[in-house]
């Protein structure tokens, strides 16, 4: 069994955190010896700090590859429903009270999307918010530094566990069961493939601008928690510069903007204006 010492640990931790803004605290170190060891093995490797040579370029596959293996989180469907409710009930009427400032286009970023269930909720919220609204079109875009979840969000293929937050309305009118079922523990649901092709994935790290500009709503949750205040400073001013003035912006509610200096004010919690 490879073991990880504290100096490989440093070393893996710097690469991290240069990379992709991502602090890997001293109580993660088991997590990232379990997740790279496998990687290791493959490669035919012995030590931790065999590996450190291959993922000090900025590019190339094994950069990837140890990317994906660290940054991959556990997520569902409709995850704080109150800050959906909000969204549905005050943000997306906001957006349409103000006419045609996009030219009847809502834009919206999803910019920490995972394996896709948070984008996919927006895009049911607002299928359902707008089906009576003629001339309203959705622009919704969702990026991940994460190339394998990008891969598992554009498949949609979601465990029960996945979708249990799912109103049930919304749960038989946007899933069907998935016949080729993969897992034995939980029963598997495929998405309606037209609700997949209303959002379009992309790869994206934070730390970098953003190509997209003049959303009306970003979704950036559940990601600064592994940000320290610096790198989280970095992001913060990257999403509100593709932000429109007047935009919301929200966070997940075990999150704060405290340590960061902005001109947002709060109107709900976790949900700032621009």
């Amino acid at each position: 069994m490879i073991d990880i010492t504290d100096k490989e640990f440093d070393l893996i931790k710097d690469i991290m955190y240069k990379r992709t803004g991502v602090l890997l605290k001293p109580t993660k170190k088991p997590l990232v010896m379990t997740r790279l060891r496998s990687r290791l093995e493959e490669l035919h490797l012995t030590r931790f700090l065999d590996y450190v040579p291959l993922i000090e370029k900025e590019t190339g596959s094994e950069m990837e590859i140890f990317i994906n293996a660290l940054t991959t989180n556990e997520t569902y469907f409709f995850r704080h429903t109150k800050q959906f409710n909000y969204f549905y009930e005050t943000i997306l009427p906001s957006i349409v009270s103000k006419g045609s400032s996009n030219g009847f286009n809502a834009r919206i970023w999803s910019g920490a999307s995972s394996s896709g269930e948070e984008p996919y909720s927006i895009a049911m919220t607002c299928r359902e918010f707008f089906k009576g609204k003629s001339g309203w079109k959705v622009h919704l875009i969702a990026s991940d530094i994460n190339s394998e979840v990008i891969g598992e969000a554009k498949e949609g293929i979601y465990s029960e566990r996945s979708i249990k937050e799912v109103p049930e309305t919304l749960k038989s009118k946007y899933f069907k069961p998935y016949e080729g079922s993969r897992n034995k523990m939980w029963k598997e649901f495929n998405l309606d493939p037209a609700l997949k092709s209303t959002v379009r994935f992309v790869q994206h790290n934070l730390l970098k601008p953003f190509a997209e500009k003049d959303f009306d709503v970003v979704f950036l949750r559940n990601v600064m928690i592994y940000f320290d205040s610096q790198s989280k400073q970095k992001v913060v001013d990257n999403v509100l510069a593709s932000l429109k003035p007047g935009g919301y912006f929200l966070i997940s509610l075990s999150e704060s903007l405290n340590d960061v200096k902005t001109s947002l004010k709060t109107v709900s919690s976790g949900i700032y204006q621009k």
